[in-house]
C-alpha cells in the first residue's frame, strides 16, 4: 500500500484549516473605525478647510473636488448632498477625462438618494453611452428605475387613500 507524501493534499488541507481558524481568531482583533455621522460631519469640515484654500489659487485640484464631493454626498444633511451633487456636476462641466464615469456614477447615487429619479436616470444613460458594456452602470440604471416607480406606485397609492378619506368625510358631512 502507498501513503501519501508528507506534503501532500491532506498536509495541505491541515496547514489551509490551521491557517483559516488562525485568521478567525485574528479577525476578532481587528480594529474598525466606525463610520457614523459625526466623524462624516468631522471630515466634511476638514476637506471643506482644504477645498476652501486651493478652490481660488491659479490650478484648482479637481481631485480635491471630488473627494470633498464624494463625502458631502454621504452626509446626514440634504444641503451637504445638493452641495455635493453641485460640485460633482461642476466636474463633469469641465470634463475630468477618465475620472467622467466615476463622476456620473456618484451623481446617479445622489440623485436617487435625493430621490430625484429623473436626473439619476440621466446620469446612467449618459454613463451607459460611455460604457455600454458597464455592469455596473445597468445595474444603477435599473435600480432607479425600480425605485422610481416604486416611488410613483406609494404616491398614487397614497392620493388614493386621500381621495377615499376626503369621499367618507363629504358622506359623514351630507348624514
Amino acid at each position: 500500500s502507498s501513503t501519501a507524501p508528507s506534503g501532500g493534499f491532506a498536509a495541505s488541507a491541515q496547514s489551509f484549516a490551521s491557517a483559516g481558524r488562525q485568521a478567525v481568531a485574528m479577525a476578532d482583533t481587528i480594529v474598525v473605525p466606525e463610520v457614523g455621522p459625526a466623524s462624516i460631519l468631522a471630515e466634511i469640515e476638514v476637506l471643506r478647510e482644504r477645498y476652501e484654500q486651493q478652490e481660488h489659487s491659479d490650478v484648482p485640484s479637481p481631485k480635491i473636488q471630488y473627494d470633498f464631493a464624494c463625502v458631502l454626498i454621504c452626509s446626514p444633511r440634504s444641503a451637504d448632498v445638493r452641495e455635493g451633487a453641485h460640485l460633482l456636476e461642476q466636474l463633469l462641466e469641465v470634463d475630468v477625462g477618465s475620472a467622467t464615469e466615476e463622476c456620473l456614477h456618484h451623481l446617479a447615487l445622489t440623485y436617487l438618494k435625493l430621490g430625484q429619479y429623473v436626473r439619476a436616470k440621466e446620469c446612467t444613460e449618459m454613463w451607459l453611452c460611455l460604457e455600454p458594456r458597464s455592469g455596473m452602470a445597468r445595474m444603477l440604471n435599473s435600480l432607479v428605475l425600480e425605485r422610481a416607480s416604486h416611488d410613483g406606485l406609494l404616491g398614487l397609492l397614497g392620493l388614493g387613500l386621500l381621495g377615499v378619506g376626503a369621499a367618507l368625510a363629504v358622506i359623514k358631512r351630507w348624514k
